[in-house]
């Protein structure tokens, strides 16, 4: 269901706006055998959207097997008439690049500055410590392809796609 009444420009503003005030998403991964679903913190650049996680959890190995996930953004609501939130579906791949490593970097240690004081400098992720450990941290992306925001505040069940940019 949409709401017709509403241009889709604002539609994707209101998105973009609730996935910047948001802090964390949840993933659905498919392994080899399981699913697993797993929420992770995030910072966002438009609708793509970046985590750092240990190549060894269960969902990194996931996304080894197979990129494609499905994702939600959400609060935990008491009264279903008001569950806003973004659905969709995706893909999830480690960020390899430099320059785009340093750029989401740059947002997530914006929106988590504490973040700044487990990196080695000039080293990106290398050496990532936490207390005396050492962690072998990835930064993953997950970019959509196709999204839907729920508002329940502008009707039961009201979702309006958001249209996506085409990437170059």
């Amino acid at each position: 269901m949409s709401d017709a009444t509403e241009p889709a420009g604002a539609s994707r503003q209101r998105a973009l706006q609730y996935v910047a005030d948001h802090h964390t998403v949840s993933l659905a991964t498919q392994g080899p055998d399981r699913l697993w679903a797993v929420s992770v913190f995030y910072a966002s650049i438009d609708f793509q959207l970046y985590f750092l996680s240990e190549p060894k959890t269960r969902h990194a190995q996931n996304l080894v097997a197979n990129e494609s996930i499905a994702a939600t953004i959400n609060e935990d609501y008491s009264d279903w008439r008001e569950i806003k939130g973004i659905q969709m579906e995706a893909t999830c791949q480690e960020v390899r690049g430099v320059r785009e490593t340093a750029r989401a970097l740059g947002a997530y240690v914006k929106k988590y500055p504490f973040v700044a004081d487990f990196l080695s400098p000039g080293q990106l992720l290398k050496g990532m410590k936490i207390g005396s450990r050492s962690l072998d941290v990835r930064l993953y992306r997950v970019t959509p392809t196709r999204l839907f925001f729920l508002d329940n505040a502008r009707g039961f069940s009201n979702r309006q796609e958001v249209i996506l940019e085409a990437r170059p």
